[in-house]
């Protein structure tokens, strides 16, 4: 169930981003990239210009290098509507 109220959805997003600091892959992925010195995530929040309106919307995000690998190379995920 996805919460209708913009308000709740804001907070239950940020607390997931929070949370996903403790996540399996998280911790997996410090040890094998020799992060140690790190206390935390960030969360960014950006209001979309149009809302969710259709197939014409979305969201995304893009990475100048592999999250997974550090290969050189764009990388990208979105979402429509």
């Amino acid at each position: 169930h996805f919460p209708s109220d913009p308000q709740h959805q804001l907070r239950d997003c940020v607390k997931a981003v929070f949370g996903s600091w403790f996540s399996s892959r998280a911790i997996k992925y410090r040890e094998i990239n020799s992060i140690k010195s790190l206390i935390g995530t960030a969360a960014n929040v950006q209001m979309m210009v149009f809302g969710n309106m259709g197939p014409t919307s979305g969201t995304g995000v893009a990475f100048s290098r592999n999250p997974s690998t550090g290969e050189n190379k764009l990388y990208g995920e979105y979402l429509i509507n």
